[in-house]
């Protein structure tokens, strides 16, 4: 049994590893604007996220797969399970902080494109320079005198 849940916690911390690299270089998508290359590595993201929750339900249906990592340190004191869940909880940890960076990179990118839409079309309810909004009565130019 302890045998088997160290084999599937072993893949998650491998495929968590994956996850963490495609973060990184999600970061460096977004910084330089690669948007191909985001796309990418979104889909690498999903496969590898299917991965993950498949590994976490074959280890739920081990007999004692559902230990969170406390339950493992009263169960198995000084193990290698336990290493490794004490492994994969750094590993998620990691992989969150990565993606809260993410998350600023994408806010902040869109804020920029937002104040960029509203410099180029104006705010609303005020005409642009270029709004096509003459004086009333027709001509632009003045040519009497």
């Amino acid at each position: 049994m302890e045998e088997a849940q160290l084999d599937i916690l072993s893949r998650q911390c491998d495929t968590l590893i994956a996850l963490c690299h495609v973060a990184r270089e999600k970061q460096r998508a977004i910084l330089s604007g690669a948007i191909d290359d985001l796309l990418e590595l979104a889909a690498q993201e999903e496969r590898l996220a299917e991965s993950l929750q498949q590994n976490e339900e074959e280890r739920a249906g081990l007999p004692g797969g559902s230990l969170t990592l406390q339950e493992m340190e009263e169960q198995y004191p000084g193990s290698r399970l336990l290493e490794k869940g004490r492994e994969m909880a750094r590993l998620c940890l990691e992989l969150q902080e990565i993606n809260k960076a993410n998350e600023q990179l994408l806010a902040t990118a869109l804020a920029y494109v937002d104040f960029s839409l509203r410099a180029l079309m104006g705010d609303g309810d005020e005409k642009g320079t270029y709004s096509g909004g003459g004086p009333k009565g027709g001509a632009w130019l003045d040519t009497r005198a």
